[in-house]
C-alpha cells in the first residue's frame, strides 16, 4: 500500500495534501453560501462543482509527482517490472483518490450545512458525487502527462493553469462541458439531476484520462506501458472511441438536470396564500406575511386578488392564480418588500410573460402599481419632487389600478392604459 503514496511522501505529506485540495474546494463554495443555504439541490450542485479548484491543484500535485517518476531511475525499473502498468499508475491514482476524497468532503458539507438551514435534503441524488469522479480523473490525467512527458517539476503550476483554463473554455467556448461538475446559480428548484447525462460525464472523464495517459507515454517514447498487450490496445481504442463519442453526447451543462413539470409546494398565509416549492421553503414565512400586508390596499378596494400565489414550474400554461417572483432570496430567511410587490403584480401566468417579446405595457404599468402598493402599506414614501406623488394618493389612482389589475389578472396587456403623464 505504501507504493501509492511514496511519490507523493511521507503520511503527513497526504494528510496535508487532503487538507490542500479540501480547501480548494472550499474556496469555491464558501463565498457563496447566502446563494446554496436554501436550497439542497444547489448545495449539491456547489458541493461537486468544487472540481472547479481541486481539479487543477491535483492536476498540479500529479504533474510535480510524474516529473519526478520520470527523472528517476525508478522509472525504468518500472518498465522492467511485471507489473508495470499497475504501478505507473499508483500515483496517478493515488492523487485521485485523495481528490475524489476532497470533492466528497465538500459535497458533504454544503449538503449538511443547507439541511441545517431548512432546506429539505433529497439524498437519492448523493449519486452525481460518484459520478464526477470521471472529471476529476481528466483533470489529474492531464497534470501527469505533463509531468511525464516534460520531466520538469517547474511546470505543476503551468498544469493548473491549464486545467483551470479548460474548465474556462469548456464552459464559454466551443468544446463540450467535460469539465462542468455543477456550480449552479440557481436554486434548481423545479429541477432534478439527470442520470443520462452525469453517466456520459463521467465516462467522457475517464475515457478522456486514458487517451491523455496514452498521449503523454507515446510523447514519452514509452508507449510500451499501454500498447504492449492486445488487452491494452483494445483499452486505449474503446476510451479513443468513448471520448470521441463523449464529445457529442455530453454537449452542454443543460444536460445534467431534468424539469419537473408539477414540483411539490409548501403554503403560509390564507388570504392570500402564497405558496413556494418546497424544496425552498427557508422565506415563505416572511413572504406570506408582506404580501397579506400589501394586498390589504387592494382588497379594500374590492379588487378580486388570487386566492394563491404559487412558485411557476416549466408547465406555466396550467398554472392557476397568481405567480410568486423571487430572484435569489431562497436562501434567505426574509426577502424585501419589493419581491412581495413583485408577488403582488403578477396575478396570473400570461403567455407574454414566458414569451420571446418583453410585454413592456405590463412591465409599465406593474412598476407604478408597485409603487401603489408600497405607498398604501406604508412602506414607500415617494420623494418631494416625485412626479406621481400626488397622483399615488388620489382617487384616479385607485379606479386606475383597480382597472389595471383587473387586465393584468386577464392577461389582457393590450388593454392597458397608462396614466397621463406617467407613461
Amino acid at each position: 500500500m505504501r507504493s501509492w503514496w511514496v511519490w507523493v511522501g511521507a503520511p503527513w505529506r497526504v494528510l496535508a495534501l487532503l487538507v490542500l485540495l479540501t480547501a480548494a474546494g472550499a474556496v469555491s463554495t464558501v463565498p457563496r453560501a447566502g446563494d446554496w443555504l436554501g436550497s439542497w439541490k444547489q448545495a449539491l450542485s456547489t458541493g461537486t462543482g468544487a472540481s472547479v479548484f481541486i481539479g487543477p491543484v491535483a492536476a498540479g500535485v500529479a504533474c510535480l509527482v510524474y516529473a519526478r517518476l520520470r527523472s528517476s531511475a525508478m522509472s525504468e525499473v518500472i518498465l522492467q517490472s511485471r507489473r508495470d502498468l499497475r504501478c505507473w499508475l499508483q500515483p496517478l491514482l493515488g492523487v485521485w483518490g485523495l481528490a475524489c476524497g476532497a470533492l466528497g468532503v465538500v459535497s458533504l458539507a454544503t449538503t449538511t450545512l443547507a439541511a441545517l438551514a431548512g432546506a429539505p435534503a433529497y439524498p437519492q441524488y448523493w449519486w452525481v458525487v460518484p459520478a464526477s469522479f470521471g472529471v476529476l480523473a481528466a483533470q489529474v490525467a492531464l497534470g501527469a502527462a505533463i509531468g511525464y512527458a516534460s520531466a520538469r517539476a517547474w511546470l505543476a503550476p503551468v498544469a493548473v493553469v491549464l486545467v483551470f483554463l479548460l474548465f474556462l473554455w469548456t464552459v464559454v467556448g466551443p468544446v463540450p462541458a467535460f469539465f462542468t461538475t455543477g456550480g449552479a446559480t440557481a436554486s434548481l428548484a423545479g429541477q432534478r439531476f439527470a442520470p443520462a447525462g452525469w453517466t456520459a460525464l463521467g465516462l467522457a472523464g475517464l475515457a478522456l484520462a486514458v487517451v491523455i495517459l496514452a498521449a503523454a507515454m507515446l510523447a514519452a517514447r514509452q508507449h510500451r506501458l499501454l500498447v504492449a498487450t492486445w488487452p491494452r490496445r483494445a483499452g486505449v481504442a474503446a476510451a479513443l472511441v468513448g471520448w470521441l463519442a463523449g464529445w457529442f453526447v455530453v454537449g452542454d451543462a443543460d444536460r445534467l438536470l431534468a424539469t419537473e413539470p408539477r414540483p411539490a409546494l409548501t403554503c403560509a398565509g390564507s388570504d392570500p396564500e402564497v405558496c413556494l416549492f418546497a424544496e425552498t421553503p427557508r422565506p415563505l414565512d416572511d413572504l406570506a406575511a408582506k404580501v397579506d400586508r400589501q394586498a390589504a390596499a387592494l382588497q379594500a378596494l374590492g379588487v378580486p386578488v388570487p386566492a394563491r400565489f404559487a412558485d411557476v414550474g416549466t408547465d406555466w400554461a396550467a398554472h392557476r392564480g397568481g405567480v410568486v417572483v423571487l430572484l435569489d432570496e431562497y436562501a434567505s430567511p426574509t426577502v424585501g418588500e419589493d419581491r412581495a410587490t413583485d408577488t403582488l403584480v403578477r396575478p396570473a401566468a400570461c403567455a407574454a410573460d414566458f414569451g420571446d417579446e418583453p410585454p413592456f405595457a405590463a412591465f409599465d404599468a406593474r412598476y407604478l402599481l408597485g409603487r401603489w402598493l408600497q405607498v398604501r402599506a406604508g412602506v414607500l414614501e415617494p420623494a418631494p419632487d416625485a412626479p406621481d406623488r400626488a397622483w399615488l394618493r388620489s382617487a384616479e389612482a385607485d379606479a386606475w389600478v383597480s382597472a389595471t389589475y383587473r387586465r393584468l389578472g386577464a392577461c389582457a396587456f393590450e388593454e392597458i392604459r397608462m396614466p397621463d403623464g406617467l407613461g
